[in-house]
């Protein structure tokens, strides 16, 4: 059974910043998508993929920018992509770049797909989003496109334009007498967004990187690795259940309204999986419980509203009968191993 696309914070708050920036009511957007507040506190967390563009696409609308993703994407730079964005800048040359991308992009977005085509003296750079056709962005798709843009001018720099264009969405003044694309051939319409380059650049070093990069790449990838969306959805469910929790119980409604689809439908894959919702809840609450547990700076309470109790109380009760013993004995015992 396909899993429950997810995808970091971390691509989504070049957004945020943008909208808070131009004074859009980002709450409100926020609110309007299911998104909690607090989910831009984790940027390497998880959010469900259908929330993610549900925020933008209405951003586009309310605050009419047609071409909001390339209005962030002028905004924003790698270094704003957070991990992912230092895996990218430590890379050796855009040959390392590009490949280094084909490898980790799934790692950051489930459902975001890179990959390359030659023709005798070009290459075209693909980026997709492989999810149903019910699940896209168009807004999400032209911000890719520019930082797409933006990671091959580390090696050019900043006055570089590709050699053509071929995008999904349609033709467009605005997208015509952009900037950053350059008089170039563009066609439209198509079916994934491609950035053509000269095979020449593949071999160009990147320039050189600021000082404050401090995570080493083996770092970077490791948590890319640890932290990623699942395959599957038991892992996937788990990993949106743990991010609905902050907001108290997390109702099989929210979780359905979560991922795009109605409560029939989502109990219907529980079924399909044989997986009962109840228990799932309760097997990520012990989890975190568990690994929250294990940090003695970390009050019962705070564990409580971390796991979605509204106080210590219910919170000890839940897990005696997971136990059989108190958060704080449970604690003590572990602690004295």
């Amino acid at each position: 059974m396909n899993a429950i696309p997810l995808v970091r914070v971390s691509s989504f708050l070049p957004f945020l910043k943008f909208l808070n920036h131009i004074g859009s009511p980002t709450d409100r957007l926020l609110k309007q998508a299911n998104l909690s507040a607090f989910v831009i506190h984790e940027p390497e967390g998880l959010i469900p993929l259908y929330q993610g563009f549900s925020f933008v696409e209405v951003a586009a609308r309310i605050e009419d920018i047609n071409v909001l993703g390339l209005e962030v994407g002028r905004h924003s730079q790698i270094a704003d992509l957070g991990v992912l964005g230092h895996v990218v800048q430590q890379s050796l040359t855009l040959y390392d770049l590009l490949n280094t991308l084909q490898r980790v992009i799934h790692l950051n977005n489930s459902c975001a797909k890179i990959w390359l085509t030659e023709e005798t003296d070009r290459v075209w750079i693909h980026h997709q989003f492989a999810c149903s056709p019910a699940l896209q962005s168009p807004q999400a798709q032209l911000f890719a496109v520019l930082m797409l843009i933006k990671a091959i001018q580390l090696v050019t720099g900043k006055g570089w334009h590709p050699a053509a264009l071929r995008l999904r969405s349609k033709g467009s003044r605005k997208l015509t007498e952009t900037e950053e694309f350059g008089d170039v051939p563009m066609y439209f319409n198509q079916d994934t967004n491609a950035i053509a380059i000269s095979k020449q650049l593949l071999a160009q070093p990147l320039q050189k990187l600021r000082a404050s990069q401090t995570l080493s790449p083996q770092e970077c990838y490791h948590h890319l690795q640890t932290t990623a969306p699942s395959a599957d959805f038991l892992g996937s469910l788990q990993q949106l259940l743990h991010t609905l929790l902050k907001e108290g119980y997390p109702d099989i409604s929210l979780a359905a309204a979560a991922t795009g689809t109605s409560v029939r439908s989502f109990q219907r894959r529980l079924a399909a999986a044989h997986l009962n919702y109840s228990r799932i809840v309760e097997q990520v609450r012990f989890d975190r419980a568990v690994e929250l547990l294990s940090d003695p700076s970390i009050k019962s309470i705070d564990i409580a509203l971390e796991l979605g109790y509204t106080d210590a109380a219910n919170f000890t009760r839940a897990f005696k009968r997971w136990t059989g013993v108190s958060p704080r004995e449970f604690r003590h015992s572990h602690m004295n191993r």
